[in-house]
């Protein structure tokens, strides 16, 4: 990509951000011309922060690159930041894509503290108030009591990479009709993979913090080394081929598979946990029947 395509393309995003109507997961194509080698199918990003501060990302939905951001408090126009051309990740023939579906346990804790944390802001309460409704958020956070997660009835989802049993989950918790999350009970094979799932979400995040400090403008020494380190080991992630079969030994068709190990952060064997995208809810509730027979 030469630089004048990635300034019309950057313009073109400034315009789509503009429009009324467009939200998270909105898509535009900007097809080949003059001015660019090639189409491009762009998607919108976007988060919150506690102090009420909405960051749009418009990325490319195949490479992952983000060309612009928009910042703004509430109700007001805010500014562009634009991704300069080093940054931008070459086009390659198979582009390695970060899996953006499933919110990771890192990502869940963190975004519900912080929107806890605005929704008492907002609040005329005092300090033993705020100081208890912290103490009731962090258990919370904590997860699931241990009847919910040790259930030996529920149908279990068996996790391999190629034919090797790493483990299973009931995925007890539901974020959507398709997407299931659970804890993960580890077999003996697990743990000649566990450095690798306890470090992938350690890359994640510290790959998160960088492209939110640069989104407020900030320089992070080190940026660059997260991200390359990151995308090195979603190539490793794919190179374990990860899927899902249930006790039967049929395979259970997912979109999206994701294992975070984060039991050495919190010091609790008790956190690891497995997200699922079900390709059809239908595999799961195949799954209890099967359980359930």
């Amino acid at each position: 990509m030469t630089k004048a395509e990635l300034e019309h393309i950057q313009s073109m995003c400034h315009e789509w951000l503009r429009q009324p109507g467009v939200s998270n997961d909105s898509r535009m194509t900007i097809s080949s011309s003059s001015a660019l080698s090639r189409t491009v199918e762009l998607k919108i990003t976007g988060l919150v922060t506690f102090d009420d501060v909405l960051i749009r990302s418009v990325e490319d939905a195949e490479t992952g690159s983000c060309y612009t951001k928009l910042i703004a408090q509430s109700g007001e126009a805010g500014e562009f930041f634009d991704t300069p051309l080093e940054s931008i990740a070459p086009d390659t023939a198979s582009p390695v894509k970060e899996p953006t579906k499933v919110l990771t346990a890192t990502r869940d804790r963190y975004w519900g503290a912080m929107a806890h944390f605005a929704d008492l802001s907002r609040r005329d309460v005092s300090e033993p108030d705020v100081a208890n409704q912290l103490e009731m958020h962090s258990l919370l956070l904590g997860g699931l009591c241990q009847s919910q997660w040790e259930n030996d009835s529920a149908p279990k989802f068996l996790l391999y990479t190629n034919r090797t049993l790493l483990g299973y989950s009931t995925l007890e918790r539901t974020l959507s009709t398709q997407e299931k999350r659970g804890r993960f009970h580890p077999s003996e094979d697990y743990f000649e993979y566990a450095e690798f799932f306890v470090a992938l979400p350690a890359a994640e995040n510290e790959c998160m913090e960088a492209n939110v400090q640069e989104a407020y403008g900030l320089k992070v020494a080190g940026a660059e080394e997260a991200r390359a380190s990151y995308t090195e080991l979603l190539v490793q992630l794919e190179a374990l081929r990860l899927h899902l079969e249930n006790e039967d030994g049929e395979p259970v068709d997912a979109v999206e598979i994701k294992l975070e190990d984060l039991s050495r952060y919190y010091d609790d064997e008790a956190e690891r946990w497995l997200y699922v995208t079900l390709k059809s809810p239908a595999d799961y509730e195949a799954n209890n029947k099967t359980a359930n027979r």
